[in-house]
């Protein structure tokens, strides 16, 4: 058995497991793209639940070789929806402009049910090239326990019916999860965060993998405890099931609710 069969089974055995209601919530980290999520994977969580507005600023750096910068700005609108915009300078004269959003549709405690989708426009003045990318998906996430720890599990099934200017048949799907990093010793600031999906923040990506499995890992702090305020810091490793396309994520996200 292969490291991805293994790994795919070693995550299905924790989304089994995560089956006690837990009341952690989570830390509404952004992912690459502006979204709320892990590191490539949205969760159904909204950035600010608990306000009729927020507004959040995130930063991403990927580093493969080189690094591509990332700012993007999200808003979220009456506890339910959320938009978000990235752009995505990748060097070589090439640059993605992300647009990404996603309604929830339910809500219960930690356990939430989202609609959303991407629109992707990315630029390549070395081929005076212009292509155009969606997407839509449906994602469920909800909390639980894994070794007595607070968890939250979030997966995704999507389609991307647009690709590079041409119609698509491709399937998107991820899991994601977030677990709290033995929270009595640091008091809910640090947790693991990792993902699995068979797709990357963007159609074209130099330093992440894009047609393939991708794992990413790593940890999430949290040191605002505020319900207007979120400051929250990501450190992942990237791609590190496929040899030589390793690399790293780092981010931060600071916000504010209204």
């Amino acid at each position: 058995m292969n490291m991805k069969k293994s790994l795919i089974i070693v995550l299905l055995v924790i989304l089994v497991s995560a089956v006690n209601l837990s009341a952690q919530s989570s830390v509404k980290g952004m992912n690459a793209g502006g979204i709320t999520g892990i590191a490539v994977a949205p969760s159904a969580r909204i950035g600010w639940e608990k306000s009729d507005f927020g507004l959040d600023f995130s930063y991403t750096m990927l580093y493969r070789n080189e690094a591509s910068h990332i700012p993007a700005a999200t808003i979220s609108l009456f506890e339910k929806a959320e938009i978000g915009f990235a752009f995505d300078m990748e060097g070589n004269d090439w640059n993605n402009m992300l647009l990404g959003a996603k309604y929830q549709l339910s809500k219960e405690g930690n356990t939430a049910l989202a609609l959303g989708g991407n629109f992707e426009y990315q630029t390549n003045d070395l081929v005076e090239d212009n292509s155009v990318s969606s997407d839509v998906y449906v994602v469920a996430t909800y909390s639980g326990e894994f070794f007595n720890l607070p968890a939250l599990t979030s997966m995704l099934l999507g389609w991307q019916f647009w690709e590079a200017g041409d119609f698509s048949t491709n399937l998107k799907y991820s899991m994601g999860f977030e677990m709290g990093f033995f929270p009595d010793t640091f008091n809910n600031y640090i947790y693991w965060i990792s993902d699995f999906s068979n797709y990357s923040y963007a159609t074209y990506s130099f330093r992440m993998g894009t047609d393939r499995g991708i794992f990413n890992t790593g940890l999430r702090i949290d040191p605002v405890k505020n319900n207007k305020y979120k400051l929250v810091f990501n450190i992942l490793g990237t791609d590190l099931l496929d040899d030589g396309s390793r690399g790293l994520m780092v981010n931060a996200t600071f916000g504010m609710g209204f």
